[in-house]
């Protein structure tokens, strides 16, 4: 009985410093963060947006519908290199004129063969898999995304959550060490804990900045913006899931809103003359 209850014991004394560190891991693990301003939501609005396209996913649903059988459409390599090119231009010139040549400001566009709607970026390359490309409906639509994927390597992105991974690994590598002197062995949890915590502290904002930023970069490249947030509904049709989820992406529902807050930022400023460029917390940072 004695053995029992100590053995209770070890284990509470392990799940308390297990949370307690891994409270301390999220907290110290963010080192790098996005650097631009985001449009601010309301839970309200939100709600809302999330009711408007669950709304028509089940319509599409009722009549008996379902998501498109997306098939190859004429001229997809000429498509993807036009608007790469034109995206790739425009985004060089809002990284010279902010002064963000650190990270590049060329990057380069592939196609890669793949039925996934998805595409990426690696720090250097923007990857657009063909099942992207027959998704969009057009030219506007594919600027959409390029320009997304240009804003992350334009951020660097990809290196920031890289090196926010190594820092909360080293962290955890302490938490570890620190648990070992106390006679708990944590059989390396900590450390492995630290590394996800840190390469996930800033993935939904750093995703909220590629939208933001890469909205700027479609503008400046003479796409029009209005189809962005549309997009992102048309997405939630495809995958309804994505209207709520935002574990490693904002929600459908909340890029949603966001584009179209960046949208009449956008045109605010192109009533008034200002210069085309996105709004940055300190740029010098």
């Amino acid at each position: 009985m004695l053995a029992q209850v100590v053995g209770y014991q070890v284990m509470a004394m392990k799940f308390l410093q297990k949370k307690y560190i891994i409270f301390t891991l999220s907290a110290l693990s963010a080192c790098q963060s996005p650097r631009s301003y985001s449009p601010e939501l309301t839970a309200e609005e939100i709600y809302a947006e999330e009711l408007t396209q669950q709304n028509m996913v089940d319509t599409i649903k009722a009549q008996g519908g379902k998501p498109k059988a997306w098939k190859n459409h004429k001229n997809m390599r000429k498509q993807f290199e036009n608007v790469g090119e034109n995206i790739e231009k425009s985004g060089a010139e809002i990284c010279r004129q902010l002064h963000l040549q650190g990270n590049g400001c060329y990057h380069y566009y592939r196609l890669s063969v793949s039925d996934d709607i998805n595409s990426q970026a690696d720090g250097k390359n923007i990857i657009i898999n063909t099942g992207m490309m027959r998704f969009v409906e057009s030219d506007d639509e594919l600027a959409v995304v390029m320009a997304h994927e240009f804003a992350h390597n334009l951020m660097g992105h990809v290196k920031a959550q890289k090196n926010n991974a190594t820092i909360g690994m080293l962290i955890g590598i302490t938490a570890d060490a620190i648990a070992d002197t106390q006679g708990i062995n944590m059989g390396g949890e900590m450390t492995k804990a630290g590394k996800e915590i840190g390469a996930l502290r800033y993935s939904v904002d750093f995703e909220r900045e590629a939208d933001y930023i890469g909205l700027y970069v479609m503008a400046r490249a003479g796409y029009d913006v209005k189809y962005a947030p549309k997009l992102w509904r048309r997405m939630s049709i495809e995958n309804p899931e994505g209207i709520y989820n935002s574990t490693t992406h904002p929600s459908n529902a909340e890029r949603f809103l966001a584009l179209q807050k960046a949208i009449e930022e956008i045109n605010y400023k192109r009533k008034h003359k200002i210069p085309l460029l996105p709004d940055f917390k300190d740029i010098s940072e």
